[in-house]
């Protein structure tokens, strides 16, 4: 069996274009490579928000689900989608389904908007698919699932498409609110467990989330992509040309001169952010650079308003080098001293980093491509 997974498409997004978002798509998920996939599933935020007629992607989102519903009936692919956040996907994953009946060529398509598990005879597997923010009580997540269980006279699925987060997952963050359980999906699922949510990869045991297809703010500098899995080993494809979000460091010694040299090398349209002193001079004159960079979406963050809760990753340039090895994590906590020095020998996001003190397991195979 092959089957690939991706989520947080994010169509309709108010930043990220959402031609490139569907041209990342076609050029990285609907390949040549891929027509041998037995089901591609869509697990969650396929939408951004609510459109409307008047939305000048709308258009452009349905030439690409007949795109999308081409692809896969000529190829034979099965194609599974997942309500996400009820806030970005608003149901509109029916579109899809729509489209689909009015073909006369139709694919084999399911939409999945409620807690459910699907017995696939094509593949002979059973998969369990769960909304996000479909309950906020894990203890009657799992009765519901024994209830579908029971239905099939089974005590265990081979795959589970969700949407949310995993406890391991909130690593460093300050959330209180529902979160799925590892130790209980692992022994529920007996292949891979596939969540979306989160935009960034990790991996935790056999939990995936694959993150986003596309950048969509500011702090998803890792790369993206989607997952494929083909019998027991899963595979992290990477969008080369997902939309640029950058910040950049500012020293001291960072001049007009070289900062127009570092932005020159970023496409025309890419989300810039400048982070800085607030003495410095960038800071004192911003409106005047986002005049001379008029081709790029530029914003500022000033350092003394970085804290512990909301750190960010940038683009340690070489204009100090004194600088450049301490300006990664901006406060003094051997927490965050310990990622530091992390962050010197390894190419991690800062996201891993915060994760790899608790979960160190998740890093194992970061810089793989394929895992057993």
């Amino acid at each position: 069996m092959k089957y690939a997974n991706t989520s947080d498409n994010h169509l309709g997004h108010l930043k990220t274009p959402t031609t490139h978002i569907i041209n990342s798509f076609k050029t990285t998920i609907l390949t040549e490579q891929n027509k041998d996939l037995d089901i591609l599933f869509i697990a969650g935020d396929l939408f951004d928000r609510l459109l409307d007629l008047n939305s000048k992607e709308v258009h452009s989102i349905i030439e690409f689900f007949n795109y999308l519903l081409t692809y896969c009936y000529a190829n034979n692919i099965l194609l599974r989608i997942l309500e996400g956040t009820p806030s970005h996907d608003w149901q509109q994953s029916s579109i899809l389904v729509k489209l689909n009946d009015i073909r006369t060529h139709k694919c084999d398509l399911k939409y999945h908007k409620f807690l459910d598990i699907e017995y696939i005879e094509r593949v002979d597997k059973y998969v369990l698919y769960i909304p996000d923010e479909w309950t906020n009580s894990h203890e009657e997540l799992e009765l519901q699932i024994q209830e579908k269980l029971n239905q099939y006279s089974i005590t265990q699925v081979d795959i589970a498409i969700m949407h949310g987060q995993f406890k391991y997952q909130l690593a460093g963050k300050k959330y209180n609110g529902f979160y799925f359980k590892e130790e209980y999906f692992l022994k529920l699922v007996r292949g891979y467990i596939h969540v979306g949510h989160y935009h960034m990869f990790s991996k935790f045991d056999r939990i995936i989330a694959g993150g986003s297809l596309e950048r969509l703010a500011h702090g998803e500098e890792a790369p993206k992509g989607y997952v494929v899995v083909e019998d027991d080993r899963y595979t992290f494809i990477e969008n080369k040309n997902a939309y640029t979000y950058v910040t950049l460091n500012i020293t001291n010694a960072t001049t007009l001169d070289r900062l127009d040299k570092l932005i020159a090398k970023y496409p025309i349209d890419s989300y810039i952010r400048l982070l800085l002193n607030k003495e410095h001079e960038f800071n004192v004159s911003f409106n005047e650079l986002k005049l001379r960079y008029l081709d790029y979406n530029m914003k500022k963050i000033i350092k003394e308003n970085i804290s512990d809760s909301n750190s960010i990753t940038y683009i340690l340039t070489d204009d100090d080098p004194l600088e450049v090895s301490d300006s990664f994590i901006l406060d003094s906590n051997i927490h965050q001293t310990l990622l530091t020095n992390i962050k010197a020998k390894h190419d991690l996001t800062e996201l891993e980093m915060v994760k790899l003190l608790g979960y160190v397991e998740i890093f194992k195979h970061v810089e793989d491509n394929s895992h057993e």
